[in-house]
């Protein structure tokens, strides 16, 4: 954008290629906040995963839909993960396709030029290694991107329904209580500490995530509102590239 963008004369184009470059500098931003939490909280989220894998229910399952939370868990963290591959192979894609497609059904010359403006902020004078490292560059930052994005909400996930789980365990145990057989004040006493271990521990994951929660919230919605600007003000098919 300071190389090209700023430099348009319309006010429609100038409008939407600020609004195109505050888009992607939030997700760029996310993406940072993403690694920053990742990285910075390892040994809590270890020492939280511990806890959780210590406290995980082997005997008791007949209170516990073990099955049915792992098979909602996998369920998510599978979209996700597909989710995030169609997109980053898409995205690293994207300037390829264009590219071969301007050259066989509009004929244009590989200078390499259009797709350079469109994608990179530099200018790489027609030369296809300039291009080739242009593409590398993208794909590689793109993958440590989302590479950090499916670990975040694959951790996001695990630590949701193992705490869902727990509370589902609970309540069952709750219900299924008979105050009139011996022993059930001492067994309600047992669950009642078993789940204030489980409400510090669901405060352990806010304290770790709310970091990203936050940065993601703002982030993505101030991106998505840009993006939006963006695409109204440009033609269908500059829109949908």
């Amino acid at each position: 954008w300071y190389c090209n963008g700023r430099l348009a004369t319309e006010t429609g184009t100038f409008v939407a290629q600020l609004s195109e470059m505050c888009s992607s500098f939030c997700l760029t931003f996310v993406g940072f906040c993403n690694v920053y939490a990742i990285s910075t909280n390892r040994n809590q989220n270890e020492t939280l995963l511990e806890e959780l894998h210590q406290i995980y229910p082997r005997y008791r399952k007949n209170h516990y839909r073990c099955q049915h939370y792992f098979d909602m868990a996998m369920t998510i963290m599978r979209i996700e993960f597909l989710f995030y591959m169609i997109l980053y192979v898409y995205y690293n894609s994207a300037p390829l396709w264009v590219l071969l497609w301007e050259h066989l059904h509009e004929e244009y010359d590989l200078s390499f030029k259009t797709q350079t403006n469109t994608w990179f902020p530099w200018k790489v004078h027609g030369s296809a290694l300039g291009f080739g490292m242009a593409v590398l560059s993208i794909t590689v930052g793109s993958f440590v991107g989302v590479g950090f994005n499916i670990v975040t909400q694959n951790l996001i996930c695990l630590l949701t329904f193992q705490l869902k789980l727990h509370y589902d365990g609970i309540s069952s145990q709750l219900v299924s209580l008979d105050c009139r057989r011996p022993g059930a004040h001492k067994e309600l006493s047992i669950l009642i500490a078993h789940h204030s271990r489980i409400l510090q521990l669901g405060d352990q994951v806010n304290d770790i995530m709310n970091f990203v929660f936050g940065s993601s919230l703002v982030g993505a919605t101030i991106a998505i509102c840009m993006s939006s600007v963006s695409i109204m003000l440009l033609d269908l098919a500059s829109a949908f590239k």
